[in-house]
């Protein structure tokens, strides 16, 4: 499988990982209030700082791409 990119779509690739990043920290700051009710469970349920790391991961991982700009929006104004 080939995966072709253009080097004029770069700054968008950049873009999108910075607003990730981002998102990571504004949620992480923010948990277990901001998560959905099953990853706070799964918040509640983590015994160390990675566990928390991995529960935000996967809510971030569960969301759409518009759904995580709209979020990211919301929690870094």
């Amino acid at each position: 499988v080939y995966v072709m990119t253009t080097a004029a779509r770069q700054p968008l690739y950049v873009r999108q990982r910075e607003v990730l990043a981002e998102l990571y920290q504004a949620v992480l700051q923010a948990s277990p209030s901001v998560l959905e009710p099953a990853f706070a469970a799964d918040w509640h349920a983590a015994t160390s700082d990675d566990s928390h790391t991995r529960v935000v991961l996967d809510q971030i991982a569960s969301l759409t791409d518009a759904s995580a700009v709209h979020w990211h929006a919301e929690l870094t104004g």
